[in-house]
């Protein structure tokens, strides 16, 4: 898949959360999208490939983790946030 692609995806995905989604939805996709914004304009400018923003996502997404920057309920709904937008790819 095409880095261009995926932005196209992740703001559709963004997007679609922000028009019907729930609280909790909305706080995953946006605690996500701070993470997602800068991977993947890091991986265009460097023209990294998809393998690539994948694994610096889940890099980013572990150290936050690690780092204890989100309780544990939050960490549940990042994580199932993340996997629904995978899915998508």
């Amino acid at each position: 898949m095409q880095l261009e692609q995926v932005e196209i995806t992740i703001n559709d995905f963004i997007s679609l959360i922000v028009e019907q989604g729930s609280d909790d939805q909305m706080f995953a996709s946006g605690y996500l999208q701070g993470h997602l914004d800068l991977i993947l304009q890091g991986c265009l400018q460097q023209k990294q490939s998809f393998e690539q923003f994948l694994g610096l996502m889940e890099d980013s997404l572990n150290k936050a983790y690690l780092g204890n920057e989100l309780a544990q309920p939050d960490r549940l709904l990042v994580q199932n946030c993340w996997l629904q937008l995978q899915s998508k790819f």
